[in-house]
């Protein structure tokens, strides 16, 4: 009879072992991107997004427009070089790379000829310096939302999930925009003063948003962050390999919309 009562002890210890042993670790927070839906235990390997505040400017531009391959191209390529955190979207009002998501952005930000800059949405007069300066004071805010973001791609369809988080307790409303650029682009760009350039390449062309909105979806706002999810088919005229996402929170101010924070 004793044996009998060791040998079931030792089975009810090895059982208890290896269903402890069964347990699969992993992180268990659903609003990261190391989220693991099989595991069991948490291991402490979620990840957090990154504190770090940048600035988003918008370039209104055209392969017609000769200032825009005049100047307009040297503040692009001048304010992305002096301000790493800083991120240049093209909209193109023309047939090479104009859309009808340009024309939506462009109806809310209503331009004052082209070239033209805006620091979000706000309007920036043509000067270089008055660019920067707006560049960054932009970039010496607080960070109201900490990002990040993981994309993969397969054939034509681009996988983006995005995970933000409120650094503090906030009402407001708010919307993720998923814009797919495009570098490398080669199209004739007329230059002022000078001959067309047939072999211009363009940069940071905007091709689409994951959401077919000019300012994205809405999402929740909670203490515990939010993670999105987006497949973006990348259609013809676009090389997969030159493409690349940058996920922007916009704050909604009534009909406007104030820019918040990206990542790429």
């Amino acid at each position: 009879m004793k044996n009998i009562k060791i040998s079931l002890l030792l089975v009810a210890i090895i059982s208890m072992v290896s269903f402890s042993s069964c347990k699969k670790k992993g992180c268990t927070d659903s609003n990261s991107l190391a989220f693991n839906s099989e595991a069991k235990k948490d291991d402490g390997s979620c990840t957090e997004p990154v504190a770090l505040k940048k600035a988003l400017v918008f370039k209104m531009t055209a392969t017609w427009c000769g200032y825009c391959g005049d100047w307009g191209e040297s503040y692009s390529t001048n304010i992305s070089s002096d301000y790493s955190d800083c991120q240049v979207i093209e909209l193109h009002g023309d047939n090479a790379f104009g859309s009808t998501l340009v024309d939506d952005i462009e109806a809310t930000l209503a331009p004052n000829g082209r070239p033209h800059f805006y620091l979000g949405t706000t309007d920036i007069n043509n000067n270089y310096s008055l660019l920067s300066n707006a560049v960054s004071d932009e970039l010496a805010k607080a960070v109201e939302v900490s990002m990040a973001m993981e994309t993969s791609t397969n054939g034509d369809v681009m996988n983006v999930r995005v995970q933000s988080k409120w650094l503090g307790s906030t009402t407001d409303e708010y919307k993720l925009a998923v814009y797919i650029l495009e570098d490398g682009q080669v199209a004739e760009q007329n230059i002022n003063g000078s001959p067309s350039d047939p072999n211009f390449v363009h940069n940071y062309v905007l091709r689409y948003e994951a959401s077919n909105l000019p300012f994205g979806k809405d999402i929740e706002i909670n203490g515990d962050g939010n993670l999105e999810e987006f497949d973006v088919t990348l259609g013809g005229g676009v090389v997969a390999e030159n493409c690349y996402p940058v996920a922007v929170i916009w704050k909604k101010n009534g009909s406007d919309h104030e820019f918040v924070n990206y990542v790429k």
